[in-house]
């Protein structure tokens, strides 16, 4: 029964917030250090400085840079986690067949735990770089991956009820030298009921 000025009450169901001692042990934990898929190239630096029309040459003209302080010629440094992305044939394995490349990191844990939990929904917030050294081309970019922190209590956003977490990459060279961290924000959410009705028919 609607009340005199015309309001339904509010009759969907109470749902349970996530457990958040399920994710508790994935926070602060670092994965193992990963192996590049290929080296720092010429190619992949000129490919990148004309999409982004990036016109230094200390990244494009070998002899200037030769000559400079630096050697040698460098890679932009925001192209750093080009260097580190999976295959082709990695993401078709994870997004068409559910099999992750590495299954045992703390954010496909944490992942699972999310979707299990009612949060289906995801939407990036933020990213940021915080840079130590030059990349230089020849390079090999080995990374690892985690779980900075994840909210312990739900959001109440446009997309729904909700949950952020920060994903830290690190970026390191063949010499082990700490190269780039690397901050992506991540807003994990449920569907509202009225979405959900709406799909359900």
């Amino acid at each position: 029964m609607a009340n005199k000025f015309g309001v339904l009450p509010f009759n969907s169901p109470v749902e349970p917030t996530m457990d958040y001692s399920k994710v508790a042990p994935l926070i602060g934990v670092q994965s193992p250090k990963h192996l590049p898929h290929d080296r720092v190239t010429v190619e992949d630096v000129d490919r990148w400085c004309q999409v982004m029309r990036d016109t230094n040459p200390l990244y494009t003209d070998e002899e200037y840079a030769k000559k400079s302080p630096h050697g040698g010629l460098l890679a932009p440094s925001g192209m750093v986690h080009v260097f580190a992305l999976g295959t082709m044939k990695a993401a078709i394995d994870q997004f068409v067949h559910g099999q992750c490349e590495f299954p045992d990191d703390p954010n496909v844990k944490l992942n699972v735990v999310v979707e299990q939990e009612g949060y289906t929904g995801v939407m990036a917030t933020a990213q940021r770089q915080q840079h130590f050294k030059r990349i230089r081309v020849g390079d090999e970019i080995h990374w690892t991956i985690g779980i900075l922190r994840l909210s312990d209590y739900d959001h109440l956003t446009r997309q729904g009820v909700g949950r952020k977490y920060q994903i830290l990459y690190q970026f390191y060279n063949q010499n082990d030298e700490l190269l780039c961290n690397q901050s992506f924000d991540v807003l994990v959410y449920r569907a509202p009921m009225s979405t959900r009705r709406l799909y359900a028919g």
